[in-house]
């Protein structure tokens, strides 16, 4: 990847770009991770470093043979491997899979029931009760291995898309088109799927960087940013990006005398379905989410062609007008829509008052570029980047 000094000067410590692919559990995730607690001990903070226990996923080849027919399916993230010949049933809605016989069969969910990626069994912090019904009936149905049948989704910038991403699902899994479904429905008989998937245990760690308040404190600010990426991608908007902000407002803020402690968390976890990172950091300091007198996340920041929009949570009317008069001084920036697929969701959802730092074309274009091979350093503007960072250290200064 090129040299983050050639592309993102003077952010001189964006570093994090250099790590590529960073899922958790990898070894990239690790170097990344001790990185981010280097730079933090460098710039003179206090670092607090979290160990946890995780899963690392290798994805192998996926396929689907039925008569002379081979269609290419993918491996569905962390499913268990899997090979045999079996009867197979197709499902379109929950009311259709609750009378379908489905044991010891190849269960393909296409339709209204696999419009949307799901989330993981049992997320801590956000679990629809339409998809907690979905894996309840899976579990009673026994299937002998899911196909889901998917396309485009404005969540996911992956077609088709993994309706599973759940590292405490053990039905094996795999996904395809609908032109892939075709072929297949083009012949009869059993059909056999083979998965070679593999999973393995790992470790990893959430650093948290930490600066005292001067004198008496009136609380804390956190600045958060993922710093973890999705497998298959090498996450510069989503979100090296968002981290290299984080960084950089880390070195302009060390001699912070402000009456706030000040607390940098680079987030081991947003992009994996075990949020490892979160949940450690909320087991060591949950307990003083009511002292965060104000959250700022930046996540898929930066975009070319975008500005940077800032959305507002928990905030009453006078920090409201005050947010307006600062987000003013800086052309590139703007009032954004709330939005809730990061980890500023986390504490909003807790009654903090919070800010979040994204692209102004998330929905449009941000979105559709996550996930995959082409989120690369080439997408990122440069001066966003310092804008945002200006931005946030005149935040934290004025508050």
């Amino acid at each position: 990847m090129l040299a983050i000094q050639s592309i993102l000067a003077p952010l001189a410590l964006a570093g994090i770009f250099d790590f590529g692919e960073r899922p958790l559990g990898t070894e990239a995730n690790r170097q990344a991770s001790a990185f981010l607690a280097a730079e933090g001990s460098r710039l003179g903070y206090e670092v607090d470093r979290l160990p946890f226990k995780c899963i690392r996923w290798e994805e192998g080849p996926a396929a689907i043979y039925r008569g002379e027919a081979q269609v290419k399916a993918f491996s569905g993230p962390f499913s268990p491997a899997f090979d045999r010949w079996c009867d197979a049933v197709a499902v379109s809605s929950t009311q259709q899979l609750k009378r379908t016989k489905c044991k010891d069969k190849i269960v393909f969910l296409r339709g209204e029931i696999a419009k949307e990626p799901l989330m993981p069994l049992e997320y801590p912090f956000y679990f629809p009760d339409a998809h907690r019904e979905i894996y309840a009936l899976l579990d009673e149905r026994e299937p002998a291995a899911i196909v889901a049948v998917t396309g485009k989704n404005p969540i996911s910038g992956q077609a088709p898309f993994p309706l599973f991403n759940d590292a405490g699902l053990k039905i094996p899994n795999a996904y395809i088109d609908e032109a892939s479904m075709a072929q297949i429905l083009a012949t009869k008989g059993k059909i056999r799927l083979r998965i070679d998937s593999k999973t393995f245990p790992e470790t990893g760690e959430q650093v948290v960087i930490r600066k005292k308040a001067a004198g008496a404190s009136k609380g804390k600010i956190l600045i958060f940013a993922h710093m973890d990426s999705a497998y298959g991608t090498p996450g510069a908007l989503d979100n090296a990006a968002g981290t290299a902000v984080l960084l950089a407002a880390m070195g302009r803020l060390k001699d912070y005398a402000g009456p706030y402690d000040l607390e940098f968390v680079p987030f081991n976890g947003e992009d994996s379905p075990m949020v490892k990172g979160q949940l450690a950091y909320l087991a060591e300091y949950g307990k003083e989410t009511g002292r965060i007198k104000l959250g700022i996340n930046i996540d898929a920041a930066g975009a070319k062609g975008s500005k940077t929009a800032v959305s507002a949570y928990n905030l009453d009317d006078d920090r409201l007008a005050w947010l307006d008069a600062e987000i003013a001084r800086f052309p590139q920036m703007e009032r954004g829509p709330e939005w809730v697929e990061s980890d500023h969701s986390i504490f909003v959802f807790r009654g903090v008052p919070c800010l979040a730092l994204t692209s102004s074309t998330l929905r449009e274009e941000v979105m559709a570029l996550t996930h995959t091979p082409r989120d690369t350093i080439d997408l990122v503007d440069r001066a966003l980047l310092v804008e945002a960072t200006e931005f946030i250290v005149r935040v934290v200064n004025d508050f």
